[in-house]
């Protein structure tokens, strides 16, 4: 992620050399995903474990965060450059008097792609205007499920762990409504995220041998589909005239 806002940053200071019209926007909010793959996996995992472990998440509202690199081309009209990342998990667990026993899926989500929005509405108020905008993205996801399970007893210890990855292209569709004063706007963001489904790639377990293996029954699709929403900053850079 680190690695994502560095490379933005640098756009943005040729964008500024350039004398172009432009702006940086921050994204944080939540939102749903289906996972129904990833859930039924859960239960499959939970079956296998010796003991009857309780389920108490399965993949709740997650938390994003979408940063945009923007180029206003007209009052009417933007694009850019657009990195994401979300993530949520399932967790159960299993205690008594001689120990305890943990059983995690935690997902993470990189987006990168682009988007384009198009003004459906503008309100002057004074000093300041309402925009309402409808979007469009179209990314490339890189989803990462850490899958990890350990019990420990007085007098027994083990500890295992399983990655799956996946890319699957991706597109979302929304509306976005802002204030806008002078070189900052500020409003909410709202949209569905359309997944294509790739299957995850499993790699190797930490322990091949464990009590409990942590190897998916059968192909299982990322399935990152559903609703998100946010807050969003936006700082613009060098202003078209008439939007200041």
């Amino acid at each position: 992620m680190k690695r994502a806002i560095i490379i933005i940053f640098a756009v943005i200071i040729t964008v500024q050399v350039k004398g172009q019209s432009s702006g940086i926007s921050i994204t944080g909010g939540v939102g749903t995903y289906e996972l129904l793959d990833l859930k039924s996996y859960q239960d499959v995992l939970i079956e296998r474990l010796p003991v009857d472990a309780m389920p108490f998440e399965y993949f709740p509202l997650y938390t994003n965060i979408r940063i945009n690199l923007i180029k206003q081309h007209s009052p009417a009209l933007k694009y850019g450059l657009i990195y994401g990342f979300s993530t949520t998990g399932a967790h159960a667990n299993y205690s008594d008097y001689s120990g305890y026993l943990n059983l995690d899926q935690n997902l993470s989500a990189y987006q990168f792609g682009a988007t384009a929005g198009y003004r459906l509405l503008n309100i002057d108020f004074f000093i300041t205007q309402f925009e309402l905008f409808a979007y469009g993205d179209i990314r490339l996801g890189y989803v990462r499920d850490h899958v990890t399970m350990n019990i420990a007893t007085t007098y027994y210890y083990e500890y295992n762990t399983l990655k799956l990855t996946s890319v699957s292209p991706m597109a979302e569709v929304g509306l976005e409504a802002m204030f806008r004063i002078k070189k900052i706007s500020v409003g909410v963001e709202g949209g569905y995220l359309f997944d294509s489904g790739r299957n995850f790639k499993a790699g190797e377990e930490s322990q091949p041998f464990s009590s409990v293996s942590l190897r998916p029954p059968g192909d299982l699709r990322s399935g990152m589909s559903g609703f998100r929403g946010g807050l969003k900053f936006v700082l613009w850079f060098n202003p078209m005239v008439g939007l200041e």
